[in-house]
């Protein structure tokens, strides 16, 4: 479908502004599984040991059934709740509550405590990062926004999210440092040049600097996942995330994952929410 308005990145994803490293080579990764879930938070729910071969998602609406709006701000730190006042738009303030507050219920039960002691502290691109694991350590954290949803991610390894949405305005809560994402506007893209940044961005997020240039060939394969390798030890796995419409989401994985699991992704009437 060809992408007419201008794209924009995930709130929280922060688009490359340093200098580029060399990619050594891609690799096909071997095909893994996609499991569409119902949305569910703890594990009692239905939610699985976190493996090193896995990847877990949720995908949700920025609405208070996720969860009430007392707990919702009662779990918030000081500087979250200073940061959500001070912010101008209070549908994009409330999302940023229903998000943090979300994944403070999924890592509550992974770390044995309640959704308020759960410690998360933003790094220089906003992203959230999980303080103490306890004995479950290494837990891995990111968020992105793509318009009404919020995608967050769970792994074992390094990991990043990025989205791309149809035009909207400045919709960041803070952390992006390229001025196009400031300014909440992208040139058109074709559908390959949006997968490309996307990919990229959720590279970019996950190593925490600019690995290869925006429009790298390297990230135009027709189909996902694969493994990028670049400067230093890490090989990162890509995988095009399945949304609705015309947005295009990925996450990048320090390590092969075999199996996705995807709440959010299938309707309390059992059905794939559109993807």
């Amino acid at each position: 479908m060809p992408v007419n308005s201008s794209v924009v990145l995930a709130d929280e994803t922060a688009a490359p502004s340093r200098s580029a490293r060399p990619v050594h080579a891609v690799r096909f990764a071997p095909d893994f599984e996609f499991v569409p879930r119902r949305l569910a938070y703890r594990r009692a729910a239905g939610v699985p040991q976190l493996k090193d071969d896995e990847l877990l998602l949720w995908r949700f609406r920025p609405e208070w059934q996720s969860i009430p709006k007392d707990a919702a701000y009662a779990c918030l730190s000081k500087a979250e709740l200073a940061r959500v006042r001070s912010h101008p738009n209070p549908a994009l303030a409330k999302r940023f509550v229903v998000g943090r507050a979300v994944m403070r219920e999924i890592l509550a039960d992974m770390i044995g405590c309640v959704p308020g002691e759960v410690e998360l502290k933003d790094d220089e691109d906003g992203q959230p990062r999980l303080v103490h694991a306890g004995v479950c350590e290494p837990i891995e954290i990111a968020i992105a926004y793509a318009g009404i949803w919020i995608v967050v991610g769970v792994s074992s390894n390094p990991l990043g999210l990025a989205t791309s949405v149809p035009t909207l305005p400045d919709n960041a809560l803070g952390g992006a440092s390229s001025e196009s994402v400031l300014t909440g506007r992208m040139p058109s893209l074709r559908p390959v040049e949006t997968r490309s940044v996307v990919r990229h961005a959720s590279l970019a997020s996950a190593a925490g600097a600019a690995v290869l240039s925006v429009d790298a060939p390297v990230l135009r394969h027709d189909a996902s996942p694969f493994f990028v390798d670049t400067a230093g030890p890490r090989r990162w796995q890509i995988l095009d995330l399945p949304m609705p419409g015309i947005i295009c989401a990925a996450a990048a994985v320090a390590r092969p994952v075999t199996r996705v699991h995807a709440f959010g992704w299938v309707g309390r009437d059992g059905r794939a929410v559109a993807s």
